[in-house]
């Protein structure tokens, strides 16, 4: 197990009931995730959202939460998500990670991240606003994208569930989440082509009739597909 420091002793013993399969009951639970997603109130100040590591597609239709490797990709999640915070990208704070072995190279884990109050994904808050609104914060995306890509970082996944949003006092925040299988390494003209790709064909599966996801916000999210200042 690895848990960062500050937040050590509630967000260990948490994990430990997770190893356990001891644990308690959730003080609440949000839509999201591939099952749901169970959030625990550890302190006053420390709300914590844990997410064990599911299967999608194909696979996830045999295999729910076994992984094969030697090199668990929950303690991988922990350390990119620290990394690409420090770099100014937004994301939410993993704060700690688990694995129960359950043979030689096949494992089962388990991040927890820092709940962020009364968010919603992007493809949820895209359906609660107007038209116009829709297309600012499409650009918004576009915008923390490129940050992600100019920050030394690609990920594997992008889709309009793997953005976070929060309406707050000084305006809405765009956060990317789900750091599983980010890699550190210089995004180029072909990554981030990939990127748009991946997320159109999520608009597609999630809007084809372009109902919410206009042709106006496709073409602010095309923003991803370049670098900064080009």
């Amino acid at each position: 197990m690895e848990v960062r420091t500050d937040v050590r002793a509630p967000v260990l013993e948490l994990l430990q009931q997770w190893a356990a399969n001891a644990m308690p009951v959730a003080s609440r639970s949000l839509a999201g995730g591939r099952g749901g997603i169970a959030v625990f109130d550890l302190a006053p100040s420390l709300a914590v959202v844990l997410r064990p590591g599911r299967r999608g597609g194909w696979v996830g239709r045999f295999n729910r939460g076994l992984y094969l490797g030697f090199e668990p990709r929950p303690f991988s999640e922990l350390a990119v998500a620290e990394i690409i915070r420090a770099r100014g990208v937004p994301t939410v704070e993993v704060l700690g990670a688990a694995v129960n072995w359950r043979a030689p190279g096949c494992y089962q884990g388990a991040v927890i991240s820092r709940e962020v109050p009364q968010a919603v994904n992007l493809w949820q808050y895209l359906n609660s606003i107007g038209a116009s609104e829709r297309v600012r914060i499409c650009a918004v995306a576009a915008q923390v994208t490129r940050r992600l890509h100019d920050a030394g970082a690609i990920h594997p996944d992008l889709n309009l569930q793997n953005y976070l949003v929060r309406r707050g006092a000084a305006g809405v925040e765009v956060m990317i989440i789900d750091c599983d299988g980010v890699r550190l390494r210089p995004a180029f003209d072909r990554d981030r082509q990939a990127a748009l790709a991946r997320l159109l064909r999520s608009v597609h599966r999630l809007d084809s009739s372009s109902r919410i996801v206009t042709g106006e916000c496709i073409e602010a999210l095309r923003a991803i597909g370049v670098a900064d200042g080009t």
